[in-house]
């Protein structure tokens, strides 16, 4: 039941992290001016057009903006000049005989840019009260330059409101453009109070007069084009016309920002495309997790447990693959950065570091790559990224034992993603361009290989695979705690043979040490020569005879040639006594908080073997039918894993290899080979993933391990005088020499 929760718990994850934001979205839609508390990526290659989406609302802007005006108090002064220096040269070229009227006619044109005829010249020259009546034109001049004129109507048609800059200050006031006349309108209005105020002046003198003093009116506003232009060219950012093309992945917008009018536009875009593809793609993804969540169960069940014959680790797989997908979706929702900072290879290392194979980890890696992309980036770039960074973590971190060299590894993935990335991205068209076009251009052409741009994904990519490292050594001690197993760095622990256990194991047990130390000696050769895991091998010879400390007296590397207690016992009581190890070995080992694998090998390190000296002694003694044959074999269960059968093997061979006269290669050789010989028939290696060809490679090692520790040596003279053995005086009748040299029951 715990298995399908999971499964299906892998299923639904996956799904929803694939529409996480979309879900989001709906629920709580995007308002502007209030932040977003998701980052939004895009999930496939997405285009936005620009100018497809914010034209409307640019033409709108553009339309609604407030031009700004700066007011010019000067040219009021300056209008008032012109008008009072046509007054002075009147009088002054009046005074001129013969060429006056042409000088003013000239300055006329000169000055104010208008045509006056000669004839009206003259006619204003002979006008007596010309001065007076400039004069009066002045002060209809003052009055309507009191008001806010323009040069035009161009920037004030559709506008209600103008914002007006007064000279020395920076600051801004709105102004309604009904108060604003133009400089058409204004002459028309001084016009209209001229022929008004002085309609008794003949029309000949009045429309020169009209002329002129029209002439000298200026506008008092000015367009400030460079501030409208500051204010228009922010429209265009706001809304700007570009075509942008997102790839999968690409943040469209990040966690917690303040959503624009650029933003709400590109979400209402996103949202519209995704709409019209959610029901298209969703079946295909969800096939795709289904189907990679059925061949990861296929595969732990048919290559991983079925190989080894131990417990399945499915549980802890599909727990650590839900932990990965959710803390990666959680990268992806709450930060900005982009999809190669993600540490992936964090699964990997978790995994290796949890004493599963490489096969188990390579498997994993893989499809967790896939799951991984469905809701990262659906490309198969992405998937090609997480694989090649996953398999280098598992390639490198299968011998990392202590918890700062796991930056090894990391380091190294960091590298590969790097590889990864410029792989990706870089031009190879360039690249592979004939070596006399390189010469010819220069190093212009290597240049493009490698663009700026390229700098901060490759930058992201080192960083996210660094960090996997870190990561992984702060979830190891959470893992080990809720499942209730060791790291190999926890493990590392206890290679300390200054541990308290192993400390009393020396003091009361000194030959179960000692024999304990060369089991170590012996599996570790043995693991090394098939590749095992030499580290729980040599943690597992250390204490697998723990149990030992309860009676040590009852095992003979412990009796250092005194007494035999078993010489009064009954061989069903002794056999009881000697099965107790075991027991006793669970028990202190729970007690004493060693990792459950390793109180696995000191269950698993006898399987069911049958204590063959003291069930040969009682099939002599006894009647056949009173035996039962079970009551003279080790409760198991049979090695789960290879490191058990190694063990089971080394612990055998080291006890039997003590017993042989004049040992020499051939003889260790077929020692061992009788030892394996009887627990394969004996079907002790039925349940883990133990081949023939690892059964030679392993011989050949014990063999060579052997043969270097009982190397001959010279025989010095005191040594050679010959000491009788010694006589046992055995309780049981019937025991031949034979039996009597058998040293079974020390294992």
């Amino acid at each position: 039941m715990i298995r399908i929760f999971l499964n299906i718990t892998v299923i639904l994850v996956t799904f929803f992290a694939c529409y996480l934001e979309d879900i989001y979205l709906l629920f709580w839609p995007p308002q502007a001016k209030k932040p977003l508390f998701i980052t939004v990526r895009a999930h496939q290659a997405f285009t936005y057009d620009q100018e497809k989406a914010l034209s409307v609302r640019r033409k709108n802007a553009h339309s609604n903006y407030v031009p700004v005006f700066t007011y010019i108090p000067e040219s009021i002064e300056e209008s008032k000049k012109k008008l009072k220096s046509v007054i002075n040269e009147v009088s002054l070229y009046k005074a001129v005989k013969g060429r006056g009227a042409q000088k003013l006619q000239n300055y006329l044109k000169e000055e104010l840019s208008i045509q006056v005829s000669r004839q009206d010249v003259i006619r204003l020259m002979k006008y007596r009260d010309l001065k007076n009546l400039l004069e009066g034109i002045l002060t209809i001049q003052e009055s309507i330059l009191q008001s806010k004129i323009s040069e035009n109507a161009k920037h004030l048609s559709a506008k209600k409101t103008i914002e007006l800059l007064t000279p020395g200050s920076n600051d801004t006031v709105v102004y309604s453009t009904n108060n604003i006349i133009t400089l058409e309108k204004a002459r028309f209005s001084m016009q209209e109070k001229i022929r008004q105020l002085f309609w008794q002046v003949d029309n000949r003198v009045l429309d020169p007069v009209v002329q002129i003093s029209k002439a000298t009116l200026l506008p008092n506003l000015r367009y400030d084009p460079i501030e409208n232009a500051r204010k228009l060219e922010k429209i265009d950012r706001q809304f700007p016309s570009k075509i942008i093309a997102y790839a999968p992945g690409d943040v469209l917008v990040s966690f917690k920002k303040v959503l624009g009018e650029e933003d709400m536009s590109l979400l209402t875009s996103y949202q519209k495309r995704m709409d019209d593809q959610i029901y298209r793609d969703a079946p295909l993804i969800l096939f795709t997790i289904l189907f990679m969540v059925v061949f990861y169960n296929l595969f732990i069940s048919n290559i991983i447990t079925s190989r080894s014959k131990r417990e399945s680790p499915c549980h802890l797989l599909l727990s650590l693959l839900i932990i990965t997908i959710i803390l990666l979706k959680g990268c992806l929702l709450f930060t900005p950065f982009p999809i190669y900072f993600l540490p992936f290879s964090l699964l990997p290392l978790l995994v290796i570091s949890l004493n599963h194979g490489r096969i188990t980890a390579m498997g994993t890696t893989l499809v967790a790559a896939l799951l991984v992309s469905l809701f990262s980036g659906r490309t198969f770039e992405i998937v090609l990224y997480f694989v090649f960074g996953g398999l280098t973590a598992v390639l490198i971190s299968f011998r990392i034992r202590k918890r700062l060299l796991i930056l090894i590894p990391s380091l190294l993935v960091g590298l590969i993603n790097v590889a990864s990335v410029m792989a990706f991205t870089v031009d190879w068209q360039t690249a592979i361009l004939p070596v006399d076009t390189v010469q010819k251009s220069g190093l212009h052409s290597l240049k493009e290989l490698f663009d700026v741009s390229m700098v901060e994904p490759i930058s992201w990519a080192f960083a996210g695979g660094l960090l996997a490292g870190p990561l992984a050594l702060v979830l190891l001690p959470l893992l080990e705690i809720s499942w209730q197993t060791a790291s190999t760095f926890k493990l590392n622990r206890y290679t300390d043979l200054q541990r308290p256990l192993m400390k009393k194991l020396l003091k009361e047990a000194r030959g179960t040490y000692q024999h304990s130390m060369t089991v170590a000696y012996l599996a570790q050769s043995a693991g090394e020569a098939i590749g095992a895991n030499t580290l729980l091998l040599r943690i597992g010879a250390y204490y697998h005879d723990i149990g030992k400390i309860t009676n040590p007296g009852y095992f003979i590397e412990n009796q250092f040639n005194g007494k035999n207690p078993h010489d009064i016992l009954e061989p069903k009581e002794s056999a009881n006594l000697i099965v107790d190890h075991v027991r006793n070995g669970l028990k202190i080992g729970q007690e004493s908080g060693l990792p459950k694998v390793v109180v696995d090998l000191i269950l698993q390190h006898h399987g069911t073997h049958l204590i063959e000296y003291f069930y040969n002694i009682a099939v002599k003694s006894y009647l056949k039918n009173l035996i039962r044959e079970d009551d003279y074999r080790y409760p198991g269960p049979k090695p789960q894993r290879v490191e058990a059968a190694i063990l089971m093997i080394a612990d055998a061979v080291e006890a039997a290899s003590r017993s042989l006269p004049e040992p020499t290669r051939k003889k260790f050789e077929k020692m061992v080979r009788l030892i394996l010989v009887k627990r394969i028939v004996d079907g002790q290696f039925s349940e883990c993933d133990l081949t023939t060809s690892d059964l030679e490679k392993i011989i050949r090692a014990l063999v060579d391990t052997l043969e270097a520790s009982f190397h001959s040596r010279i025989r010095y003279p005191s040594q050679e005088k010959v000491t009788p053995n010694k006589k046992i005086s055995w309780r049981i009748d019937g025991i031949n020499e034979k039996d009597k040299e058998d040293r079974s029951f020390r294992l």
